[in-house]
């Protein structure tokens, strides 16, 4: 059985760009270039990990460049 994926917390470097993301099975992904309105779009959805799938999906806009 699949286990959920959640998004525990995240920080956001307006000036490097980088968006690290911290998921609830332990897991840490960095992100880069992410614009801020991507940032802000992510701050203003309940399902947060949906949000990161769907742009990692189409990688309309930024790359994994760290995964822990």
């Amino acid at each position: 059985m699949e286990r959920l994926l959640t998004v525990m917390s995240w920080t956001y470097n307006p000036s490097s760009r980088n968006l690290k993301i911290f998921y609830n099975n332990g897991l840490t992904e960095l992100y880069h270039p992410v614009p801020q309105y991507i940032y802000d779009n992510l701050l203003r959805r309940h399902d947060k990990a949906a949000f990161v799938k769907k742009y990692l999906e189409y990688d309309l806009n930024f790359t994994r460049i760290h995964s822990a």
